[in-house]
């Protein structure tokens, strides 16, 4: 049963990063401005209450790099938990589930990259490739580490 539910999960969260991936860069960044807008502007709201629209033009000039690769970071983040979650349910040697796990977010990471090439406005990028990379790393090794401890008690 928990194989069916990882891979449902971890299906789910593909077609969220393609969905994703898809959008025109314009819509993409308005997505990431509409964020920033809404948490960081109003954080700089509640210490300055006069935030006017010059000044969270620059708070979102400043702040949607970071933005976006942390979104980058974080998704992959769940991707990894979803995939060493899966692959815990196989019989195989740990240290192959780790891999298996990280190569199933690599690659699905570099074809993201891949596909982002034909979509208006975006463009393929190694250094999003690395941040998921990263976040998959974090995700899949956090999980595994928890696990070996549940198993010790």
């Amino acid at each position: 049963m928990k194989k069916i539910i990882y891979s449902i999960l971890l299906v789910l969260v593909m077609i969220l990063i393609f969905i994703f991936s898809n959008q025109e860069a314009n819509k993409s960044t308005k997505v990431s401005d509409s964020l920033i807008e809404r948490t960081i502007g109003n954080i700089y709201k509640i210490f300055d209450k006069d935030v006017d629209d010059k000044k969270l033009t620059k708070i979102k000039s400043t702040y949607a790099f970071p933005v976006r690769k942390l979104a980058h970071v974080t998704i992959y983040f769940i991707l990894g938990i979803l995939s060493i979650l899966l692959i815990n349910e196989f019989d195989i040697i740990d240290k192959k589930k780790l891999i298996i796990a990280f190569l199933i977010c690599l690659l699905y990471s570099i074809s993201d990259e891949i596909h982002q090439l034909f979509v208006i406005g975006r463009s393929g990028e190694i250094r999003d490739v690395i941040l998921d990379s990263c976040g998959s790393f974090i995700g899949i090794v956090l999980i595994n580490k928890l696990i070996k401890m549940k198993l010790k008690k």
